[in-house]
Formats: structure tokens, sequence, C-alpha cells
């Protein structure tokens, strides 16, 4: 009896971790590893569980004498140093959700405003089918673009030539048990407990 208490015990919490909600990452890029350094920057590895395209750099933009035009938070952003459309994706593929980023263009001094001049688009993809689109449009102080429904496998940052962004929140997503999997587990577990009863009848 004690063994198929704690095989329901068990079952129970498997079913609560499969069903709890995603958390949300903040990617601030304060803590890239083998990156982050003063003064200095570098490509992107793997970072909080996400790979980035190669156009993509981490760098210091706070108290530097080079690139001063600042972060969101902290000292560090993610910069696209290249021309053409930066990408995040999930490490092994799988769908994540996106929660929001700020941005701003490259080479503005912190927080200076003005006219907005970049234009682009930031994008989610999901098996190379578009999911939703944002139009954009940046200056010299960041801009916030917030949460866009629908499971996604790319993230595209196509905001133009040269941009910061900062404080990119994203969900990762586990894959989620088939009912047809949970229905086989129940399954042996009952049959299980009906047999840890018999024996414990014939005892």
């Amino acid at each position: 009896m004690k063994k198929t208490l704690l095989l329901l015990a068990g079952l129970s919490l498997f079913a609560s971790q499969a069903n709890a909600a995603p958390s949300t990452l903040t990617l601030n890029f304060d803590d890239v590893p083998e990156g982050s350094i003063q003064d200095e920057y570098g490509d992107m590895p793997t970072y909080k569980g996400f790979n980035f395209s190669s156009t993509l750099d981490w760098i210091n933009v706070e108290d530097s004498p080079n690139w001063n035009y600042g972060a969101k938070s902290g000292d560090f952003a993610l910069l696209n140093n290249n021309s053409g459309t930066g990408t995040i994706t999930e490490e092994n593929g799988e769908d994540f959700t996106f929660d929001g980023l700020w941005a701003k263009k490259w080479a503005t001094p912190k927080e200076s405003g003005g006219v907005d001049s970049l234009f682009g688009t930031l994008q989610g993809y999901n098996n190379d089918a578009q999911v939703w689109s944002v139009d954009t449009s940046l200056n010299g102080s960041y801009e916030f673009y917030g949460a866009q429904a629908g499971l996604i496998d790319e993230l595209k940052l196509g905001f133009g030539d040269a941009f910061l962004v900062d404080n990119v929140a994203l969900n990762a997503v586990s894959p989620v048990p088939e009912p047809s999997s949970i229905a086989l587990m129940l399954g042996g577990l009952g049959l299980v407990g009906f047999m840890a009863a018999r024996r414990a009848k014939k005892a």
C-alpha cells in the first residue's frame, strides 16, 4: 500500500511539472560566458540556452571610451555588428515565446532621442513560417517592443544595419508529454499497484 501511495505521489509531481508554466529568462548580456569584459566586445556564444547568429556581438556600452552609447541595464548590450538580420534560436531547436526587448540605434549618445532614422522589422518564425511581424523605428533612446503571441523557434532582429538590443525576455517551452504517454504511465502504475496488493494478500 505504501509503495502504491509513493508511486501516485510521484505521478502527481510529474503531472504538476509537466503542466508548470515556463519561466521567463531575461538576457541582459552582463554575464556572457567567456565574455562581458569591460571596454571589449566579442562573438556571442550559447547564452542562457540560446544561440545567436554571427552578426550579433556582446559589447560594453557603459563607461567605455570607445562605445559609450548606453545599455538599458547593466553595462552590456547586444550589438548587430554587421549588415543583415540578427537571429536568436533555442540551443536544442525547441520552441519559445517572445516577451519583449529594448532596442536603440547604434552610435548614438545615451538616451539622446531624436528623430527616428533606423527602420526595420522584428519577426518571429516557426518552421520557416512567419508567426508574427512588428514594424520598428529606432533613434538614440531605447524603445520597448512588447510580447507577441505564438510559439516560435527563431527570433529575427531586423532593426537595420547597426543597432543595440538589451533585456531580451524569452520563455523556453519544454515539450509537454502527450496524453497517450500519460495514459500509458497511469496504466502501468495501476498494474504495479494491483500486483503489490495481490502480493500483500498472499503474504
